[in-house]
């Protein structure tokens, strides 16, 4: 597949936009969130070439009975203000709130990817995978996308991703060439 081509960038979020908590720990309050170095920026680049931007984020501590989903929301909020701050913005957001093995939505699974693309008319042949981990790549490979691995993460690059970049621009440089 030609990148060139890409017509919406799913993207994961822990690790790919923002740092990732620590290792069996989540990204519970909006202080706690902070960005990659870059990563609004490249989706304000994909913003500005056209490219729909949707993210797709497995969050499995809403399944535990201590979640508080207006914590998620918050959050979120501050995702999308961080985002704001540089011209960026997600033209959608899905998340997976569920425990493993309990649903089809949960990445190494593609129902985010597919609920995108009917609830938006995508084409899931002319969208990529972007993210840090192999469950980010096998979601992609199982909706028909591209794949873009980031180095980031602690997924081996023989995680079968078509690309390996160090961060999102760097991703983004392969989709909008002439980002900077």
């Amino acid at each position: 597949m030609d990148l060139r081509n890409v017509r919406t960038v799913f993207l994961d979020r822990d690790g790919t936009i923002n740092v990732k908590a620590a290792e069996g720990e989540y990204i519970r309050a909006p202080q706690d969130l902070v960005m990659l170095p870059g990563a609004a920026k490249a989706v304000a680049a994909l913003n500005a070439a056209g490219v729909r931007t949707i993210l797709v984020t497995n969050q499995r501590w809403l399944s535990t009975p201590s979640a508080d989903p207006a914590r998620f929301a918050a959050v979120q909020q501050r995702l999308d203000e961080l985002l704001a701050d540089e011209g960026a913005h997600l033209d959608a957001a899905y998340h997976c709130p569920h425990a493993v093995d309990s649903c089809d939505c949960r990445k190494p699974l593609a129902g985010m990817l597919f609920r995108a693309a009917q609830e938006h008319g995508l084409d899931l042949s002319e969208s990529v995978m972007i993210g840090d981990s192999e469950s980010d790549v096998l979601a992609g490979r199982a909706a028909g996308a591209a794949t873009i691995l980031l180095r980031t993460g602690a997924a081996p690059a023989a995680a079968g991703a078509d690309v390996v970049v160090d961060d999102l621009a760097a991703a983004v440089r392969l989709i909008v060439p002439s980002v900077g």
